[in-house]
């Protein structure tokens, strides 16, 4: 974990963007909501947060320039977002802010009980392996599907995240929310590996087909076909943009890309 969040700094360090520094919150809030259940998790990331402080403060601290005499800092501490005060609101550190948004505090994590949880769930016997299989719910004909259909010109990396990632978005779309198909589904790269993503679990999203066009789309009667057949909300067209900045294509506003 420590490893991951230098790295993200490092990655801030050289291009300070909101959109980075979104990322390292998500990458936060990400292990808080793994490793709550684990009892001294507390104790641990308090530990990590010691850590990984010295690498924020040192390679993303506030330059400061010198007006008449005295010290201009060109950040102001903004208003905390909705998420933050949900999930961070009690605690009172001064929190850091690199390019206007305010980081989450990486020692605040608390140790919650684990709910409806049930050691008969297992890999080991057949009721256990039955009650795992029913809480993918609509994705397990999906996942055997994928268990019986490697692709073999990919990576081992992508066609064991693939099957995980199936199961990990029980078989729905990771945009619209709508349920996938067989013939309806695609894995997408949100990084394509032409710009340097992985196959790794992280950076990569199964999806509806269409969605999957529209985010590639170039041409504007190409985009407009797909924004009437997938009839999109304003959440699911914010993910879109979002996945086609990835791409390095223009965001979608209106009908057209700008």
């Amino acid at each position: 974990m420590q490893s991951k969040l230098k790295g993200q700094i490092k990655v801030i360090q050289k291009h300070r963007t909101p959109e980075q520094a979104n990322k390292l919150n998500s990458m936060i809030l990400g292990m808080h909501n793994y490793y709550n259940t684990a009892t001294l998790c507390s104790l641990d990331f308090r530990d990590i947060n010691f850590i990984v402080s010295k690498s924020l403060h040192n390679r993303l601290k506030s330059k400061t320039k010198r007006v008449k005499g005295k010290a201009k800092k060109p950040e102001t501490e903004p208003k905390k977002s909705k998420t933050y005060q949900e999930f961070y609101g009690k605690y009172n550190g001064k929190p850091n802010i690199v390019a206007g948004i305010t980081i989450f505090p990486i020692y605040g994590c608390t140790f919650k009980i684990p709910l409806k949880f049930t050691q008969e769930i297992n890999d080991y016997t057949s009721y256990g392996r039955k009650l795992k299989h029913t809480k993918l719910k609509g994705a397990i004909h999906l996942v055997r599907y994928l268990l019986e259909s490697k692709e073999y010109d990919k990576s081992v990396e992508y066609n064991d995240n693939r099957i995980s990632l199936m199961a990990g978005q029980k078989g729905i779309c990771g945009v619209t929310g709508e349920p996938l198909t067989i013939s309806n589904m695609v894995c997408h790269h949100k990084t394509p590996k032409e710009l340097g993503g992985s196959d790794k679990y992280d950076n990569l999203m199964w999806m509806l087909d269409d969605v999957h066009k529209l985010i590639h789309a170039t041409q504007s009667d190409t985009i407009e076909k797909y924004l009437k057949i997938l009839n999109l909300d304003k959440k699911a067209l914010k993910k879109v943009n979002s996945l086609r900045l990835s791409t390095e294509n223009l965001e979608i506003v209106g009908n057209i890309a700008i």
